[in-house]
Order: C-alpha cells, then structure tokens, then sequence
C-alpha cells in the first residue's frame, strides 16, 4: 500500500509538468513515470498491432504459397491460371516479409531466419548442377523440406521460388515449365519444369516452417498449428536463457530480469536497431551496393523485377512501426510516434517529413516503369537514396533523444 501514495503523487505531479519533468528517472519504488508509462502503451501497441499482425499474416502466406506449389508439383498437367495464383501468392508473402524487416532484431537475427529466408543473388550455376542431379531431386520430392540442404543455402528461401516462378518481370508460362530450363548456366543439363517445380515446393515448404517460427518466437499465442510444426522441426522460439517469447520479453520491459532494464531501451531499440537498421540497408546496401558499383549482382528481386517495391514495403514497415498499426493510414494515439510529437516534437517533424520523402522518391522509381535491375544508377536512384539516408539520420536521432 506504500506505493500508492508515490504513484498518486507522480501522477499528480506529471499531470502539471513539462515534459523535462515527465523523463526524471522513476525512484525506488518502481513506480513508472508518465514518460515511460506512453511509452510502454507504444510498445504494447506496437506488438498487437504491428508485430504479431504482420507476422500472423507472413505466416498464413507462407501457408499458401507452399499448398500453391505443391499443387503445382502434384499436378498430373499445370494451368496458366495455377502458375499465376502461385505468383500472385508469392508476391503477397513477400509484401509481408519485407514490411516486417524494420522489426528483424530478435528472433529473424537471432536464429539467422533474415539468412537463411532472404538472402541473393541466386548462385544459379550450383542450383543447375544440384537440379540436374537425379538423386537429389529424387530426396526432395520424397522428403521435401526435409532434403532441402542438398542444394545449398544460396538456392533457400523467397529468392530460389523467385527463380522458378518468374523471368524478365513476368511469370513463367506453362510452355516454359513443360520445357526444359533455358538459363545460360542450365544449358546442357537437362533440367525440366517438373524438377523445377520439385525443388520450389521443397524451398516453399521450407520457407513456411521458418515463417512459422518468426510467428510463433514472438506471439505466445500463434496459432497451435504453427507451434506444433516448429516444434516437430525442432526449432527455438524462445529468447536466449528464458521460457519466454520476443514478445513476452519486450512486454516485460524494466521488471527484474528482463533483457530491457527501461521502457526507454525499448523505444530505442524499436527506432535504432528496427526503423533506423533497415532504412540504412536499403539505401546503403540494397540500392547502394549496384548504384555505387560496388556489387553490381547486388540486386533484390531481380527476377520479378519487383526491387523498388521490396524497398517501398521496407520504408512501409518503418511508417507501420511507427504508426502503431499496420498499414495504418493515421497515426494511433498509442504510437511511438505520438509519443516523440509530444515529447520529441523537433525530432518527429524530421522523421515525418523525412519518411514522406522516402515514400515519395521510391513511389517515383516505381513510376519510371523501369525495374532497378535495368538501370541500378538512374538519377531517381540517387534522389531515393538520399531521401532514405536523411530518414535513418532522423530516426537515429530521435533514438539518442530519449533518455533514461
């Protein structure tokens, strides 16, 4: 009962302060101060609606894609309009995996999901050499995800089914996957649509069992499903040393023994090391590596063509985050962004405006109608790039504003 009067008397007491006073260190008795109380509200509001929403979503895509490709597998003769519900499916998982990278801290790192999922470019000539080999493909029809190490880590995951479903910016044909593969390091070997199609289902069914994994790391309540398939995997969901979920843990911020001694770490993490850490990757590894020259192969989505997108959806997971929803259209009152206008005004103008820049520079390369892949070092490149460095410094800074 002590501790009521204290709360009482904070409370009272930030009801009348400035926001100077709303960040003075809460005392002994672990009452937390106004300041901290908004932002463990944003974090609440950022795992619900946020977090778990996207993942849950990344799942059930998963989910999808693999039943499409497996269909396509089992198939006695492939339809156009199959192949092209496995492209469409595709490119739905892959607008949720990409709007989830400004929240990749945690399990996606942890446990090298990011990797082992989302990794380029394709090593195509030891895929020619893994796919012409009958045994192999004979171990991946029988086991499917199972045999999935026998054609290397370069060939896992959204790139590999990227291969085998689309070329040129279009989806590949039902003439194309009843011939043999016609890729430069293909020719010779043999490869057929049919092997193709075995390997993509195993890549799929692989995919699906590690986005289940993301979904269950962080939702203690994913569905049971999931939680079965992981486990039959035999694969962690748990944070290091706990019993605990990534979202138990973030939830449980500042009591004793958590991974995050203050509510404050947990905004600077969701702003430095979620929002700020994929905004520096886009513009200074996804489009900076092929604009610069560094690595001209460099290049995300080369097959669907569908590179700014991925971009636009990387900046979109960041307006999600801090919006508090997902693809919110307005700013939630309990938002980490409301938290920085009433606390942090200078700081949230700048990431305001700096994130409409952003948007705005990827949506004009996505008007150019010329795929990244084709021009890596258009001006509109430049402009995009810039736009989402200025982003990053932004939210850098509101991260260092935040006090303990």
């Amino acid at each position: 009962m002590k501790n009521i009067f204290k709360f009482l008397a904070i409370a009272a007491t930030a009801a009348l302060a400035v926001t100077a006073c709303d960040k003075d260190e809460r005392d002994n008795s672990g009452v937390l101060t106004s300041y901290e109380k908004e932002i463990k509200a944003a974090s609440e509001q950022y795992l619900s609606k946020v977090v778990y929403a996207t993942y849950g979503k990344l799942a059930d895509a998963g989910t999808v894609l693999y039943e499409d490709l497996a269909a396509l597998r089992d198939a006695e003769t492939i339809s156009q309009a199959a192949i092209d519900k496995a492209c469409a499916d595709f490119l739905t998982a892959r607008q949720y995996w990409e709007e989830s990278e400004a929240f990749l801290f945690g399990a996606a790192t942890d446990f090298g999901i990011d990797p082992h999922i989302d990794s380029w470019p394709l090593d195509r000539k030891r895929l020619a050499i893994n796919l012409s080999n009958k045994d192999v493909v004979a171990q991946l029809k029988e086991e499917g995800a199972g045999a999935i190490d026998l054609v290397g880590a370069s060939a896992l995951g959204f790139h590999g089914i990227e291969f085998i479903l689309f070329r040129d910016g279009a989806n590949r044909t039902v003439a194309a996957l009843n011939a043999e593969e016609d890729a430069a390091e293909f020719q010779g070997k043999a490869v057929t649509g049919e092997q193709e199609l075995i390997f993509a289902a195993a890549v799929a069914e692989d995919l699906m069992i590690h986005l289940y994994e993301l979904n269950v790391s962080w939702n203690a309540d994913a569905p049971k499903e999931q939680q079965e398939a992981v486990e039959e995997a035999e694969l962690n969901c748990t944070v290091n040393g706990t019993d605990k979920t990534y979202g138990e843990v973030l939830a449980g911020a500042a009591e004793k023994g958590s991974n995050y001694a203050t509510w404050q770490e947990v905004a600077q993490t969701v702003l430095s090391a979620g929002c700020a850490n994929i905004a520096n990757e886009v513009f200074s590894s996804k489009m900076g590596q092929a604009y610069s020259g560094e690595d001209e192969s460099y290049i995300e989505s080369p097959y669907s063509k569908k590179s700014f997108v991925d971009f636009k959806d990387n900046i979109l997971s960041i307006q999600n985050s801090l919006y508090g929803s997902y693809e919110a259209g307005s700013v939630a009152a309990n938002s980490f962004l409301s938290f920085l206008k009433k606390h942090h005004a200078s700081e949230a103008s700048k990431i305001e405006s700096t994130l409409a820049d952003a948007l705005k520079a990827l949506q004009a390369c996505i008007d150019s109608k010329v795929a990244f892949v084709d021009n890596p070092k258009a001006a509109y490149v430049k402009t995009a790039i810039d736009a989402i460095s200025a982003l990053n410094d932004a939210l850098e800074e509101a991260a260092a504003a935040i006090k303990d």
